[in-house]
């Protein structure tokens, strides 16, 4: 009896063992989801402001619900971006440019979604007007640089 109590007593110690790797993997694989759910959130963003600079620069020709359409997916993903970034991802291993401080200042960096947001509503209002456009994505752009320049590594 004393013998079948101890191999189910190790038996259950090498089952415990086997599972905390298998959650600790959980874990790193579900921060891997949340950090590249937010990379392709920005690159989203990265790239609609690249179009619309292709526009503006007279590289490419886009008609005007293009150009709102982008302006506008500027703005979803400035009002999703929160919900996306909350999730403190210290498991990941996928590599990252979001500093620790998107978490130690949550509330200004949170904060500053809202303004980008109209930022971009704010050239979809003036798609296909370059003049228009070329000042209200300066302020874009602005908006961009001031949150990449504090949250962002390098």
């Amino acid at each position: 009896m004393k013998h079948l109590v101890t191999a189910g007593l190790f038996g259950a110690m090498i089952a415990a063992g086997s599972i905390m790797p298998i959650n600790a993997n959980a874990d790193e694989m579900m921060d891997n989801g949340a950090v590249q759910n937010r990379q392709m959130l920005m690159d989203g963003i990265g790239g609609a402001m690249g179009t619309l600079g292709c526009y503006l620069k007279g590289q490419c020709d886009l008609p005007d619900p293009v150009l709102r359409n982008l302006a506008n997916g500027i703005a979803f993903a400035a009002a999703s971006a929160p919900a996306a970034f909350e999730p403190q991802t210290t498991g990941a291993t996928v590599k990252t440019t979001a500093t620790e401080k998107v978490w130690t200042d949550w509330d200004d960096f949170s904060g500053r979604f809202p303004e980008l947001r109209e930022a971009a509503l704010a050239v979809a209002a003036v798609a296909g007007d370059k003049s228009a456009m070329g000042a209200a994505m300066g302020d874009l752009g602005k908006t961009c640089k001031g949150c990449h320049d504090t949250y962002r590594s390098k």
